[in-house]
């Protein structure tokens, strides 16, 4: 791996008196604009949130974790306005820059673990115009495991995202979000979340792909005895609202509400099953709210006793080639 990173943490200790990890982190930033910064294996103890700023790309060994101890928005906020400060966008035209040397199209966050801890989100992107997000768990983030663009971001686009982990494993957070992207032309393969509330929540932009994505929950208990898992309560594995989203191979797996659709939405080869051990019945498959829809090659299967296939006013929905496994509602 030496030679692929530009600085390694390890080159920045904590100072005299610090506690915890973050002011080492930054400043190891600092000291590697546009290059690439190391974290080896080891728990980091984040008292105040990251942010770069600079183009710096992160690099994490995969069993290196940045852990709040502190209650902030995020651990880590990456803006990556600087590697693109030409670009202008005209009636939604990309005028091109003066000096495209200047932009970085290769920017990254790989590796690792974000862990909210219950105290914090995880991670904020903002600003990018083609970014990698590869190989990271964002565990127990307090509101969002992952949030794209937030209302400080510039337009963004061309996220690809591969291989996020989202998982809780603490009671009390809900209801949170895996994760949530008001962003647009974003490609989000072999993602899997576990026990968020809201599974994706894709509510801006458009033309947004998911590929190989499965969202499910129930091993968090429930808060009182005799009620839902904690965050089965009014869940939804993908909640779809951002224009023309197609899902491909996507598995929605024990929620209360598997695709919510409000926008136009192409769901092929997509799954729905609710493990009823976890107890959560009267469930709905497709709660289909606005755009058109197009479903094909599905497989839906009734596994509680109250399970409902299709809410909506049957307009502007179109199926194709669907397996249903047992007799809906």
């Amino acid at each position: 791996m030496a030679g692929y990173y530009d600085v390694s943490l390890e080159e920045f200790p904590r100072f005299a008196g610090e506690e915890s990890d973050d002011k080492r982190i930054q400043r190891a930033i600092l000291a590697c604009e546009r290059g690439v910064l190391y974290v080896p294996k080891g728990t980091y103890l984040i008292a105040e949130t990251i942010k770069i700023t600079n183009c710096c790309s992160l690099l994490l060994h995969k069993s290196a974790v940045l852990k709040a101890v502190c209650e902030m928005p995020y651990v880590l906020i990456y803006d990556a306005k600087e590697s693109y400060p030409d670009i202008q966008v005209e009636n939604w035209c990309i005028i091109p820059s003066e000096d495209p040397d200047s932009e970085d199209w290769n920017l990254f966050v790989t590796g690792g673990v974000i862990d909210g801890a219950g105290l914090a989100s995880c991670m904020c992107l903002n600003s990018f115009k083609h970014f990698t997000l590869r190989d990271i768990s964002f565990r127990n983030g307090k509101k969002y495991g992952l949030f794209i663009e937030d209302g400080t971001s510039t337009w963004t686009f061309e996220l690809i995202a591969q291989n996020l982990y989202c998982k809780c494993t603490m009671p009390g957070l809900s209801p949170n979000c895996g994760i949530h992207s008001n962003g647009g032309d974003s490609h989000f393969i072999d993602c899997i979340i576990v026990d968020y509330t809201i599974g994706f929540e894709m509510v801006g932009g458009g033309s947004n792909r998911l590929t190989r994505c499965h969202v499910w929950g129930g091993p968090i208990p429930p808060k009182e005895k005799g009620l839902e898992p904690e965050m089965l309560v009014d869940s939804v594995n993908y909640y779809l609202d951002s224009y023309d989203i197609i899902l491909t191979d996507c598995y929605a797996d024990t929620g209360k509400t598997g695709f919510l659709v409000k926008q136009n939405t192409r769901l092929h080869g997509c799954s729905y099953f609710n493990n009823f051990g976890y107890g959560l019945d009267h469930v709905t498959v497709i709660d289909h709210q606005g755009g058109n829809l197009l479903v094909s090659e599905g497989l839906f299967r009734k596994t509680s006793p109250h399970a409902t296939l299709y809410k909506g006013d049957g307009k502007n929905v179109e199926w194709s080639g669907n397996t249903l496994d047992g007799d809906f509602d």
